[in-house]
């Protein structure tokens, strides 16, 4: 390749796919910063996001594209109790808004105050910080109470951020086709569950509102003979794990409608208040006999939960796992590491420095990305 079809590689790479403060691990090898934040790296971030759109779909779709016969598919939400009234504003296709708890029925043009306590003073900071402290238990017992419905139960869920500031689930659960559940049974099993915090001991459970419990329904078709397809309800589901994952991954104040939107002063003042009770006072079970303050964990960084932003179930000697193909992160990782050492530009003879094998490598990035929104796109496209 010629010095300027590698400069206008790198520069298109640059503008569309490659990482923004690549590092360099050993001399002339340079590697991805992994950020999955897209104010950080929009790169990484989108490879981050359409690794687990690969492995969502892959426990909905076989290797060529079909859904998977034999099974039922339910969309779970489990949201967190309440720490106190929050300003309830209505979405802009809401044309009949409920009365707030402040005592005024708001517009959606009242964005700002979406999540914001109606008391800052008398809200429950500490309390929402232990419980996010206790979701990854509380969700492992939430898996133990569904699978006591229906042992052979998978599940792919993705954690968002409300507009409280609160976790909830959005949980895919698989089923064999003739389980006796349904999604409601599924869901309220999931709700019971309880779990006690790792420090304090005190019991957490799931909130009882704003929850989502529906069955995944194949499209029947008007022609008779035809058997129904699961295609447009698979990819509308896959659709909103996407969206879910994309605003996990974003900068946003949850309440604001973009990133580069301003958040209100009372949204920094709520956003202050519950990061100084999971930066001081609420302890995580790896905080040091001086407390809070002086532990490096991550959940004191994050609202008090350390735990992923995506999770499946995976392999046993008693279950397949989500994925159909035993898809895993680090299967993936590989398998691109492999596509791009076999598509590198490379001379052993010493003809190419390091520098042009970095530049080439970011041009293969690129086609790598390519590739794989024009396999989606037509994935998506085959769906009726």
């Amino acid at each position: 390749m010629s010095d300027t079809g590698l400069a206008d590689a790198f520069a298109e790479a640059m503008r569309r796919s490659n990482c923004a403060r690549p590092y360099e691990a050993q001399p002339g090898v340079f590697v991805r910063c992994q950020s999955r934040r897209s104010a950080v790296c929009p790169s990484c971030a989108a490879q981050y996001r359409g690794d687990w759109q690969r492995l969502a779909r892959s426990g909905m779709y076989d290797a060529d594209g079909q859904p998977v016969k034999g099974f039922r598919y339910f969309f779970i939400t489990l949201s967190a109790p309440s720490f106190g009234a929050v300003h309830r504003i209505p979405k802009p296709w809401d044309h009949a808004g409920r009365m707030c708890a402040c005592g005024v029925t708001h517009a959606p043009a009242d964005v700002d105050l979406r999540g914001i306590p109606v008391d800052q003073d008398r809200y429950d900071y500490s309390g929402q910080v232990e419980w996010h402290g206790t979701v990854s238990r509380l969700w492992a017992s939430s898996v133990d109470a569904m699978r006591r419905r229906a042992s052979s139960m998978e599940y792919f869920v993705v954690r968002e951020v409300q507009a409280r500031m609160a976790l909830h689930l959005h949980a895919v659960v698989r089923v064999p086709e003739g389980s006796p559940v349904n999604a409601s049974l599924m869901g309220a099993a999931a709700r019971s569950a309880t779990a006690a915090h790792p420090v304090t001991g005190e019991v957490m459970a799931w909130g009882q509102k704003g929850v989502q419990d529906r069955e995944i329904l194949p499209r029947h078709s008007r022609e008779e003979g035809v058997p129904p397809d699961m295609s447009t309800a698979a990819a509308r589901v896959i659709g909103y794990v996407s969206k879910a994952l994309n605003y996990s991954l974003k900068d946003i104040t949850p309440g604001q409608d973009a990133a580069d939107s301003n958040p209100s002063p009372d949204r920094f003042e709520f956003v202050r208040r519950l990061r100084h009770a999971a930066r001081f006072q609420v302890r995580c079970k790896d905080c040091p006999p001086s407390g809070a303050a002086d532990c490096s964990k991550r959940a004191h960084r994050s609202l008090g939960y350390g735990g992923h932003t995506v999770t499946m179930s995976r392999p046993t000697k008693q279950r397949p796992g989500w994925s159909f193909a035993h898809l895993t992160r680090k299967r993936i990782r590989e398998e691109r590491m492999a596509w791009a050492a076999s598509n590198s530009t490379r001379d052993d003879a010493g003809g190419i420095g390091h520098d042009e094998v970095w530049w080439a490598n970011y041009a293969a990035d690129l086609r790598a990305r390519r590739a794989r929104e024009s396999w989606e796109s037509r994935q998506h496209a085959r769906a009726p």
